[in-house]
């Protein structure tokens, strides 16, 4: 019997294989995957992905291997994905030699040269590419073991082409150390569509993490957790949040649980399944100085929920009165300049619209989007005024989903702010689509979705470019930088209403 099946699981929940199912989409973890599917389905060339060992790159590269197999459209062309996953060659001649097997590409002789291979490769893909009408995508896992001079067989690669699009992309996963070899070859640097860096966990994610494993492996959903929240504390504190190192320590702790005969995993526990292990995988960690740690956390946390108890409505009556809410008639109340007469209040609506779900969209990127924020009152939110949410990580294509109006991310807009829209209007869906647009559009300045209200206006929603300016000339150089189309009917917003309000977090 597998340990797993003591602990009522239908499968190991900590393997260190990297299967699909199990990856935790964390909000950067679902950024990358759905830009980087979006880029090979656009065919937009070479995407890159780097991140430090353990950061998740090997099964992210699984899962999107698992993406890339499932068509977008009827008419859409099918994609083939082939894995390389050891780059590491002595020569170029060996590189595309192994590129051309990987491709399964017949007829190379022993007798043929570079040139000779990297001929019947271009053959190759232009009949897939063109003639057969297939997206052809080469996966690189390892990619910081790429010789330097084989990169530049990638950069030729790249150079087989039709006048509409590339006819291989090529997405490499590879450790920090490549992005030195990256920034010596501006050529290929230049060629680069999207380059994302992958980060450790953060405490909410791990947990998080930990949860899912648990659940994609389980029995039975309604089994109390393994973890408590100090055995959660202790995995995060040991690993930093490094998804390999969670595994390796979670799947210590499922042993130890087994053989203490324990029902859950917490502080002590965690403790002496790190006591276990050896190798460089994990740092030391000094236990008292840890414990410490966490009865201080436990302690300010209580002061700081007495303390926000007790001055709850103070406070936010205060916030509230800065962005001119009155929370008890949840209306807007502006303060009227001494020469005006006060308008009469009106109630502000209790969501900021609906957007129906495309492909390819997720909810953590909505909320990104809109809020600047995934946090866990914002999902509570988000689930609270869509009770038909049942996975907050999946969602199907024609979901209507509605975006509640949270009024904690309520900013006032400073005196004498300056953005430049470049489209606005006062329905959420549609100038919503437009920003997804625009944003994955070749050449694009950086932009903002922000969502505004006023008391005279309403809502209203507009795609700005991501800075704020202090000046109008200031902001009409950056509309003249615009493409021409664009500065056409790019505006300049300035002279806000002394009650209108933003929720987009990041922007201020």
């Amino acid at each position: 019997m597998e340990y797993f099946d003591l602990l009522e699981f239908k499968k190991e929940p900590f393997s260190n294989s990297p299967e699909p199912e199990f990856l935790f989409a964390s909000p950067q973890h679902n950024t990358c995957l759905q830009r980087i599917e979006l880029a090979v389905r656009l065919r937009r060339g070479l995407n890159i992905v780097i991140g430090a060992v353990g950061t998740g790159k090997t099964t992210l590269c699984r899962k999107l291997i698992q993406q890339l197999s499932i068509p977008a459209a009827k008419d859409s062309p099918v994609i083939e994905p082939y894995l390389l996953l050891d780059p590491a060659v002595d020569s170029r001649f060996s590189f595309v030699k192994t590129v051309a097997s990987i491709l399964g590409i017949s007829g190379i002789n022993d007798s043929d040269q570079e040139w000779q291979i990297k001929e019947k490769i271009k053959n190759f893909l232009f009949e897939q590419g063109v003639q057969e009408q297939k997206n052809i995508v080469l996966i690189i896992d390892e990619g910081q073991k790429i010789p330097e001079d084989c990169l530049e067989i990638l950069r030729e690669f790249l150079n087989y082409e039709t006048n509409s699009h590339k006819l291989l992309q090529i997405v490499i996963f590879a450790q920090p150390e490549f992005r030195k070899n990256l920034k010596a070859r501006t050529n290929l640097l230049d060629r680069v569509n999207y380059l994302y860096d992958l980060m450790p966990l953060s405490f909410g994610q791990t947990r998080a993490m930990i949860l899912h494993r648990l659940s994609v492996a389980g029995r039975n959903p309604d089994n109390k957790p393994l973890f408590t929240p100090g055995g959660i504390l202790a995995v995060y504190l040991v690993t930093a949040g490094y998804p390999r190192k969670i595994v390796s320590l979670c799947h210590q702790v499922m042993l130890m649980l087994i053989i203490r005969g324990k029902s859950r995993a917490g502080w002590f526990l965690v403790r002496s399944s790190v006591q276990k292990m050896s190798g460089p995988v994990f740092r030391r960690i000094a236990w008292a100085s840890l414990g410490i740690l966490v009865l201080a956390i436990i302690g300010s946390s209580t002061f700081f929920y007495w303390s926000k108890t007790k001055n709850h409505d103070a406070s936010i009556m205060n916030q509230r009165f800065l962005a001119g809410i009155d929370m008890k008639k949840m209306t807007l109340t502006p303060r009227p300049a001494p020469d005006e007469k006060e308008t009469s209040s009106a109630d502000i609506p209790d969501d900021l619209g609906s957007i129906t779900i495309k492909q390819r969209m997720t909810l953590w990127r909505i909320l990104e989007n809109i809020y600047g924020d995934t946090g866990k009152e914002i999902t509570r939110k988000l689930i609270s005024a869509n009770p038909g949410i049942r996975n907050i990580n999946s969602t199907s294509r024609g979901d209507v989903i509605r975006v509640p109006l949270i009024y904690e991310k309520a900013r006032p807009i400073p005196k004498g702010t300056i953005i430049v829209s470049l489209e606005s209007g006062r329905e959420l869906e549609p100038i919503y689509y437009s920003f997804i647009e625009k944003r994955d559009l070749e050449h694009m300045p950086a932009m903002r979705f922000l969502s505004l209200w006023n008391k005279r206006e309403g809502r209203r929603f507009t795609i700005a470019l991501d800075r704020r300016f202090s000046s109008a000339e200031e902001a009409g150089q950056a509309v003249r930088r615009l493409p021409p189309g664009m500065a056409a009917s790019a505006r300049i917003l300035t002279g806000w209403e002394n009650d209108t309000v933003i929720f987009n977090t990041r922007f201020l």
